[in-house]
């Protein structure tokens, strides 16, 4: 019984996150299309280095110190956290859809991007992480995620080729 319990809730969890990883691509592939590139790929390679990144950001959970790595593939990273109280007990809750709930956010950028080249230096609000999502040379994706001992989940994409050159156009 147990073991039957065990393979129901991994392909669950495994169909859950199948369905995440299809919606982060589509909120990715149509932003591109807003703007004329190219579709994305789904990378298992480069998910698989975004989950590698993803539990060493967890494993440190430094939220307000979060750093990119050494990568030289584009990277996106956010973290979330969120809670609810019952019965005096702090328990964290997680979303089901991570990786595209990521890709939303990164998206909502775009309300503050002004078609330009971009600068190395930026005065205002975030505008990278958009622009790495519809960068015109990137052609592959992968996204994965990770959960801290104190239940933030960080999430992180790379993308090949990287983007967001000084200088250029993103599309």
């Amino acid at each position: 019984m147990k073991k039957a319990l065990l393979i129901l809730f991994t392909t669950l969890c495994f169909s859950q996150n199948t369905i995440d990883k299809k919606k982060a691509l589509k909120i990715h592939n149509d932003a591109r299309k807003e703007v004329g590139t190219s579709p994305l790929l789904w990378s298992e390679k480069l998910e698989k280095q975004a989950h590698f990144y993803a539990k060493i950001l967890a494993r440190k959970d430094q939220k307000k110190r979060m750093q990119h790595s050494q990568t030289n593939d584009g990277e996106n990273l956010t973290y979330s956290y969120d809670y609810e109280k019952l019965k005096g007990k702090i328990t964290p809750i997680y979303s089901k859809t991570p990786l595209s709930d990521a890709s939303a956010g990164w998206y909502e950028e775009k309300k503050d991007y002004k078609y330009s080249k971009i600068k190395r230096i930026r005065v205002g609000p975030p505008i990278g992480h958009y622009t790495q999502m519809v960068w015109k040379d990137t052609k592959e994706v992968g996204i994965s995620y990770a959960i801290s001992k104190s239940g933030s989940v960080y999430v992180v994409a790379r993308y090949y080729p990287p983007g967001n050159y000084s200088g250029e156009y993103p599309y």
